[in-house]
């Protein structure tokens, strides 16, 4: 039996759950590699409402982290100086490769403030404005290397897209508004065995792990927009099948 809202020309929605954390180079590049593969489905009939949400690498209790080292520093105090070169090395040409700019370093904090931001960015301007507000995060942290945990950055880039004037941008910040839903959120994605970033969602059938290449998506999204039937999943992504209705999936 064909789908009745496609053959009434009615786009059905794909819901796309991105778990993610700014201080991720990963995520900053499965980002653009995703949008990249949202763009060329536009001829689908479906349409996409992406919303990301917030994650935590780094331990609450590490005190390495409050001095805001250098990514470079981190990652040396972390994994050793020999294996923090080959990440890098590695992150340096997957950036490349998709087209994203890399500063040479950058800093690593605590995100949580750019977190609390970008759910009332979603809760405010759906998908578009959490759009705009990643890309500024992400551009910033990764292509600039600059600190997102700056309070003053923050309340810039609150104003500068719309979401709320310098003033109450100020007041939220200094507010604990959306804290318990960053922190529920976190706590679903741990719950649901999430240990590492990107996480990605796909119309509560697909979970991918890892930046996967842009046709891995383009053919998934090829295959929900059919009338439904039995999925095999693709051999090219490293995926498992997401708990459909889960309520740890589901929090708002």
């Amino acid at each position: 039996m064909s789908d009745p809202t496609l053959s009434q020309g009615v786009q059905r929605v794909l819901k796309i759950i991105v778990i993610s954390d700014y201080i991720c180079t990963f995520c900053y590049i499965g980002n653009k590699v995703l949008y990249d593969a949202i763009e060329a489905c536009r001829d689908l009939p479906v349409r996409f409402d992406v919303e990301f949400r917030p994650f935590a690498l780094i331990c609450a209790t590490s005190p390495h982290v409050d001095k805001k080292p250098s990514r470079k520093e981190y990652l040396a105090h972390k994994f050793g100086q020999h294996h923090a070169e080959a990440k890098l090395k590695v992150a340096y040409e997957m950036a490349q490769k998709a087209g994203l700019e890399m500063a040479e370093d950058g800093i690593i904090c605590r995100p949580n403030l750019a977190h609390r931001l970008a759910v009332k960015a979603y809760q405010v301007g759906g998908q578009d404005m959490q759009r705009e507000f990643n890309d500024i995060i992400f551009s910033a942290a990764f292509a600039e290397g600059k600190d997102i945990s700056d309070f003053n950055f923050l309340v810039e880039t609150a104003a500068q897209i719309g979401l709320m004037n310098k003033e109450k941008a100020s007041e939220f910040l200094r507010s604990t508004e959306c804290q318990d839903c960053v922190d529920k959120m976190i706590d679903a994605a741990k719950a649901n065995q999430v240990n590492g970033v990107p996480f990605i969602i796909i119309d509560g059938k697909w979970a991918l792990n890892g930046v996967q290449p842009k046709e891995c998506y383009i053919q998934i999204f090829r295959k929900l927009a059919l009338p439904p039937e039995p999925l095999a999943p693709p051999r090219s992504c490293n995926d498992r099948r997401a708990s459909i209705g889960s309520p740890a999936l589901s929090v708002q």
